[in-house]
């Protein structure tokens, strides 16, 4: 039955009209209020402050991390001076890790910033992993040799003629690696290096051996020493906590007490950008026009800059792709902006081919040197002056993907190479030995989000798309009752002539 069959011809005009506007009112609510109060809602769980979601995730992570660790073999360290042969390597592994992450000294600044400290557990899966890290054997550089060589061999004669006395005297080297050590010692535990526990004895005989060396007083030698489980290892963080900007949630200010690093120049000395484990949502120009990804990573003491790649969809919901590209370590040969990245004085960078980045101020003077896994991405000469890396994409490529909305990681796959410098630098042990960059081991980690987490985004977007489509679809129908009320109002609902 018409409610108002019986009305004026002007009542219905106005009932129409209210119609209208009411269905362009609610066409905005669901297409913008709506969004803004789940956007509102939502975005105080992605501030760090104690009971958000992020906050509560970032304490006690329910999302599995993972390292996968690959250790390169050598083969043929006895022709390293023949110029014919090169160096064969062979790839071990993957061992892997479970990653637990606890946070210590957690204490909230009066300018909106968080400053804690972690410890990384490591937890073998032999199940996952590739051999057997407890009982296999590889050859691998003598990392402390090069070290000492390289911070001792071009310095005072007298006191290289008598570090080579004391080597020889003392039979503290079996050549210039480590011969069939265990992987877990290598890695963890120590191999033995009696060169080391030399030094770490005459360091206080000989003032200048210890100089510009900071010496381990590990027992034994192992790239992970005095790591696993280590509160104080990786350092002091500071980062915002989003209280005052959601946009500087997770970013670093300051590791270890300082806003720069010491070991590289200018803006690649900065600390900045986030660890990754926690990253401020993306705003709306952003999600339209990624920027580069700035991930600070300790293990190298830098931030990398990520290029974005692509939009993915990762379980059902939409995420971006960062990727490490041939920037990351490029020293100023192609890119002017990396060239604070090289070490060496002003005048004589870039001092090494790109795809390689010195280590040396962040690893106790070591002539380390950080790539991609298998020099992906690095000047050809890497590869073709080894027997064994071979450089692939799909296997080597550093990925980032994350949900932009939220911020949270979807998947990570960072993957970086450790290398060891060898050269003749001037002590008998290192006394024709060719200029040439070797593999040491290489590291994937690794974080999938789990199904749940991917549920609980996949339902955020939903909610928030729902609302805007239902604002589109009502926007529509308002237009077509418009369209209908103008043309009854004006042909139809016609007001009678009065005829005097």
């Amino acid at each position: 039955m018409c409610c108002c069959c019986n009305c004026s011809n002007l009542t219905k005009k106005v009932w129409s009209f209210v119609g209208v506007v009411l269905i362009f009112g609610l066409a905005a609510f669901f297409g913008f209020g709506l969004p803004a109060i789940v956007e509102s809602v939502a975005r105080s769980e992605f501030i760090m402050e104690p009971g958000s979601q992020v906050y509560d995730n970032w304490l006690t992570s329910e999302v599995p991390k993972y390292l996968d660790i690959y250790v390169w073999d050598w083969k043929n360290p006895e022709s390293i001076t023949n110029e014919n042969v090169r160096p064969q390597f062979v790839e071990r592994g993957p061992y892997v890790f479970l990653e637990d992450h606890e946070r210590h000294d957690i204490e909230f600044n009066t300018d909106h910033s968080i400053t804690f400290r972690q410890k990384r557990t490591w937890t073998y899966i032999p199940e996952q992993s590739k051999g057997d890290f407890y009982t296999d054997r590889v050859t691998t550089p003598h990392t402390m040799l090069m070290t000492i060589a390289k911070l001792v061999g071009g310095g005072n004669p007298a006191l290289v003629s008598q570090l080579n006395a004391i080597i020889k005297k003392n039979n503290l080297l079996d050549g210039i690696v480590y011969k069939d050590a265990l992987v877990r010692d290598i890695l963890f535990d120590g191999a033995e290096d009696r060169l080391l526990a030399a030094v770490q004895i005459l360091a206080g005989a000989i003032p200048e051996l210890a100089a510009g060396m900071d010496i381990p007083d590990w027992d034994g030698f192992a790239y992970f020493a005095d790591r696993n489980t280590s509160v104080e290892y990786d350092g002091i963080f500071r980062m915002g906590t989003g209280t005052d900007q959601w946009t500087d949630s997770g970013l670093l200010r300051t590791w270890n007490n300082e806003s720069t690093v010491p070991h590289f120049r200018g803006e690649c000395g900065k600390v900045h950008g986030s660890t990754g484990q926690v990253n401020p949502p993306m705003t709306s120009q952003q999600i339209k026009n990624p920027e580069d990804f700035i991930l600070f990573i300790t293990d190298v003491c830098s931030a990398f800059s990520l290029k974005y790649d692509q939009d993915v969809e990762f379980g059902g919901v939409d995420g971006k792709a960062w990727i490490g590209d041939d920037r990351v370590f490029d020293n100023g040969n192609n890119y002017l902006e990396t060239e604070c990245q090289c070490t060496a004085p002003v005048a004589e960078c870039p001092a090494v081919k790109p795809g390689v980045l010195d280590l040396s101020g962040c690893k106790f003077g070591a002539p380390l040197l950080a790539s991609f896994p298998h020099f992906y991405l690095a000047d050809p000469s890497y590869v073709s002056a080894l027997d064994g890396p071979k450089p692939t994409r799909e296997l080597h490529e550093f990925r980032y993907v994350m949900h932009p909305f939220s911020g949270i990681p979807l998947e990570v796959n960072g993957r970086l190479q450790y290398n060891l410098h060898v050269s003749d630098y001037g002590l008998e042990a290192t006394e024709g030995l060719p200029d040439i960059t070797l593999p040491v081991f290489w590291v994937n980690q690794r974080v999938t989000l789990t199904q749940e987490k991917i549920d609980d985004l996949r339902a955020l977007d939903t909610l928030r798309s729902a609302g805007i489509y239902t604002g589109y679809a009502l926007l529509g129908v308002g237009i077509i009752a418009l369209g209908v009320a103008l043309y009854f109002s004006i042909f139809v609902w016609k007001d009678s002539k009065i005829n005097v």
